[in-house]
């Protein structure tokens, strides 16, 4: 099964390498007074002003149609009509330049391959944007025309004889269309630099007014409160995924499905849609969602991938064409087999048993929460971020704030003086089997072993609760498999990259635990967007201004990161 969406990926890879490769030979050819390939007399058939202007036309031409490409690789109707009348423009300018033969053929070629594949560029331009190319075009045009009058009415020992103000202007406009200037010749090299600069200052706005016109449709986050409501009740029935919570965090967008059966939450980064997870709601319509999602970023010249993923969600995201890479392991314990005998939990028995003999205690707190435990998990949550220069995170993890930590259950260690010295914050599980928690966070100055109490407790508390295993969270890059050039640079990246990242602690926090370890999957749809997809994931968990769970709270500026 081909992949979902629009097809004709590699088409546009086609179709923008021949448009790069015509910009390019349209440059050289500007460059050369004369035809690469003659046809007899012909090529002396115009008059030198008309060669030496078409030469001009060259290279508008080129600029955009090198312009254009970034729009090409993402599918832009727009991107393809410039492409396409800036070839039919060269064509002509071709035809005028000696009639050259070589140029004419390979514009003629491209003009075919361009129409040829015309349905595989769909992609619409952001409205926004495209006025603030059309603002730059004429705003930034109309500036030159101001520079280039003002100069040549005023330089007047810079050329051979004086322009009026009028002739200055109709000078100006042919120099801002790229023509010679033929009433103004410049005579010392000041003029001969003042000339170039106006026309090289006209091919700027206009390559700059072309990238505006296509940049990717810039997305605005918008979902109302039926929107929100429909994705809890999908969640309340449908998700098992550890990450399902935070498809209520005020940075994910929503594409719901046609029939109201599922839903993919996502946020977009630079051009790229990441969506949290797989999809979440009734299988056939997760298959169905994931095709139309697809067009969707399609027609918006996004790239698009699903991020951590489980292998459940990974096999039916497959069956639609996409590709899977594994990410890392997530690690589960098992509530119901958990016991501290035995020699290798020796440590953790010791650690708890010491605690409790100092009367430490780890409970839920009352809800609501009273101002002076919020006062307290503040400072310990702005003391551990302090400490040891960790940072808030989003997308994957939740953010503290007061209003966070009401919406929640707190499970807290408290010392014998009652002063609160560590807390995890759980939160929803919906049909998993497993509880989950998010923030865990402790005091610099707190006992030795306070975040392994911590966890025994909760531990024993899901237990209780009737679930069958504790979720630790994701160890990144942790056993990845295969043998092809990805699996082997992250199976670098988690061994070398300890020092930056410490992914190897991270997964020696969780082993101490003896979890079952679950693969994740980054499920996307070529291989050759690899790289730009990395970047999107990791910048989609970068805070950016206030995000918060729920309806649209803010948390202070700081973010979670896994223990």
């Amino acid at each position: 099964m081909s992949a979902p969406g629009i097809p004709g990926a590699w088409r546009r890879r086609l179709v923008a390498a021949s448009v790069v490769a015509l910009g390019l030979l349209d440059v050289f050819l500007a460059a050369k007074r004369h035809p690469v390939l003659r046809i007899g007399p012909i090529d002396n058939a115009f008059h030198y002003s008309v060669v030496h202007g078409s030469r001009y036309v060259l290279l508008v031409g080129a600029l955009s149609l090198l312009a254009a490409t970034r729009g090409l690789l993402h599918g832009k109707r727009q991107a393809w009509e410039i492409a396409l009348g800036a070839a039919g423009l060269t064509l002509v300018a071709h035809g005028f330049k000696r009639v050259d033969v070589v140029g004419m053929a390979a514009t003629v070629s491209v003009m075919a391959i361009l129409l040829a594949t015309t349905a595989s560029f769909p992609a619409r331009s952001d409205p926004s944007r495209a006025r603030q190319g059309v603002a730059w075009l004429v705003l930034g045009e109309l500036a030159v025309f101001v520079y280039g009058s003002a100069g040549l009415y005023l330089l007047d020992t810079s050329f051979k004889q004086p322009a009026e103000l009028r002739e200055a202007l109709s000078q100006t406009v042919a120099l801002l269309f790229l023509q010679p200037a033929n009433t103004v010749e410049p005579v010392t090299l000041h003029g001969r630099w003042f000339v170039d600069s106006v026309r090289v200052m006209a091919l700027a706005v206009l390559g700059i007014g072309i990238w505006f016109l296509l940049r990717p449709v810039a997305h605005r986050i918008a979902a109302g409160k039926a929107e929100r409501a429909r994705v809890t009740s999908l969640l309340e029935e449908y998700a098992t995924n550890s990450l399902s919570y935070f498809h209520l965090l005020d940075d994910k967008s929503y594409y719901i499905a046609d029939d109201g059966r599922s839903f993919i939450g996502y946020r977009v980064v630079g051009s790229t849609a990441v969506a949290l997870g797989e999809p979440v709601g009734e299988r056939q319509s997760c298959r169905d969602v994931t095709a139309s999602f697809a067009r969707f970023c399609d027609l918006n010249g996004w790239s698009f991938c699903f991020h951590q993923v489980t292998p459940t969600g990974a096999l039916y995201l497959r069956e639609t064409g996409l590709s899977a890479l594994k990410l890392g392991e997530e690690a589960i314990v098992s509530v119901t087999e958990f016991s501290l005998a035995g020699k290798s939990f020796k440590h953790l028995r010791n650690t708890t048993n010491r605690l409790d003999r100092d009367a430490f205690t780890a409970s839920v707190l009352p809800r609501p929460l009273s101002e002076h435990d919020l006062d307290q998990l503040e400072e310990i949550s702005d003391e551990w971020l302090a400490d040891g220069k960790h940072r808030e995170r989003t997308f994957t993890l939740g953010a503290f704030s007061r209003e966070y930590m009401r919406e929640t259950e707190v499970v807290a260690v408290r010392s014998p003086s009652g002063r609160i010295e560590a807390f995890a914050n759980i939160i929803p599980s919906y049909r998993s089997a497993s509880g989950n928690f998010d923030l865990m966070r402790r005091r610099p100055d707190a006992p030795d072993g306070v975040m392994d109490y911590l966890f025994v407790r909760m531990i024993a508390l899901f237990k209780e609760r009737g679930f069958e295993g504790m979720n630790l969270g994701f160890a990144p890059l942790s056993n990845i498999e295969g043998s092809g050039v990805v699996a082997r640079a992250l199976r670098v990246l988690y061994e070398r990259g300890g020092r930056a990242f410490n992914f190897q602690g991270l997964r020696a926090f969780k082993e101490k635990w003896h979890p079952v370890w679950e693969p994740r999957y980054l499920v996307y749809r070529s291989d050759i967007q690899l790289p730009q997809l990395a970047l999107a994931v990791a910048r989609a968990g970068e805070r950016h201004g206030g995000l918060a769970l729920s309806l649209g709270r803010r948390p202070k500026e700081r973010r979670s990161e896994s223990a």
